[in-house]
């Protein structure tokens, strides 16, 4: 029973309460003499507006205006008894001087009120921005020993399906391939969707940095298409690339923007049509800006759909396949974002869809994320299934 009242007790009690407290003793002492001597009275003052602005750099608003008004309050007491009293009549006169006192009561109470209120909302608000991103920052902790824990299986399991396929334990029969084929492609699907899950679970926490340096554009974009090639060609899908020769060279994170190219990449195949196309193209938006886009031939996304598709967990255009986790979308206009960029979309329904990516041409890390910056990705940087929609 002891200790909440301790809590209790130091919650009032604070640092705030002792600048209160030690400008009220100050008043009750200083305020007689301040009105006699100017040196008094600069001192006076200075010294109330010091403890004020004290106070407000500490967000205690209420405390602040609490002392702004005991000022007020003695100059204009002071003021008061110094004027020459009103001589209309002595009943009109003392009406009229204690409602005008009261109504100054009055909005006085009510600014303090105000003023306390405010500083209580302020102080929940960062109260529970600071436990969100606490529970944050323990969601991606645990999704990333969880992730582990999964990876590890997962690894094995592909190793060994691998060793199998490519007949290095002997042949397999038709039967066989098919069931170790199907084991495999689960196993990375599953793998894909931990990478996934992880990625916006880092990039919620502030985890993701960027590490800007030159990267040669054409060659970049020319390694995505080629890595993406064997996927593209078992879709029966082609995929040709247009880079702008004003583009030779721009200042990016060479990981994350072929992170966010792979996952348009993957995400224009796998929701193409057989013997469909992508075009990947690359071209200046002024002066200080590129735009990436890749098309394809698909079916196309519903316009009902578009405002939602970068939201976490949303699968509108694979709804009725049951596939992805939602994420990859998310994840991308993550990283375009820091990059100080951003990402949209235009689709029309049986006629396929394109998103652009709008980058900076020179993208700067924040000062405070430079000491980080050189984080490594996680696997879904290089993996082509960890942008499902």
């Amino acid at each position: 029973m002891n200790k909440p009242t301790s809590n209790s007790w130091r919650q009032y009690f604070n640092l705030d309460t002792a600048i209160l407290l030690a400008v009220v003793a100050f008043v009750a002492i200083a305020h007689s003499n301040a009105f006699e001597d100017r040196l008094y009275l600069i001192v006076y003052y200075l010294t109330s507006v010091a403890a004020a602005y004290a106070l407000v750099r500490r967000k205690a608003i209420g405390l602040a205006a609490a002392v702004v008004t005991l000022i007020g309050a003695t100059m204009f007491a002071q003021l008061y008894y110094a004027a020459r009293p009103d001589t209309w009549h002595p009943v009109f006169d003392a009406a009229r001087d204690m409602l005008g006192l009261g109504a100054l009561l009055y909005l006085t109470i009510r600014l303090l009120l105000a003023s306390y209120q405010l500083q209580k909302t302020e102080k929940q608000r960062e109260l529970k921005q600071r436990v969100e991103t606490q529970l944050i920052a323990m969601r991606a902790e645990a999704l990333r020993r969880t992730s582990h824990e999964v990876r590890t299986p997962l690894s094995t399991i592909t190793a060994i399906s691998e060793t199998l396929l490519d007949g290095s334990t002997g042949s397999l029969s038709d039967d066989q391939r098919e069931f170790v084929s199907d084991i495999d492609e689960a196993a990375h699907h599953l793998l894909d969707l931990v990478n996934d899950i992880l990625d916006y679970a880092k990039a919620e926490a502030g985890m993701i940095r960027i590490a800007p340096e030159p990267v040669a554009l054409l060659e970049l974009v020319e390694q995505c298409v080629h890595m993406i090639s064997p996927r593209a060609a078992l879709a029966n899908v082609s995929v040709t690339a247009q880079v702008d020769p004003e583009l030779h060279e721009i200042t990016a994170d060479p990981l994350r923007l072929r992170q966010i190219l792979l996952n348009l990449l993957s995400n224009a195949i796998k929701y193409n049509n057989d013997g469909g196309s992508v075009i990947v193209r690359v071209r200046p938006d002024g002066a200080e800006h590129l735009r990436i886009s890749v098309r394809d031939t698909g079916r196309g996304i519903a316009s009902a759909h578009l405002q939602h598709l970068f939201e976490p967990y949303y699968q509108a255009a694979i709804a009725d396949q049951g596939i992805g986790t939602g994420l990859g979308l998310a994840i991308i206009r993550h990283l375009s974002q820091l990059h100080g960029g951003d990402v949209e979309v235009e689709s029309v329904v049986g006629a396929g869809t394109m998103f652009t990516v709008r980058l900076p041409r020179v993208a700067v890390a924040p000062e405070e994320e430079t000491e980080a910056a050189c984080e490594t990705p996680t696997p879904a940087v290089l993996t082509l299934e960890s942008c499902a929609l």
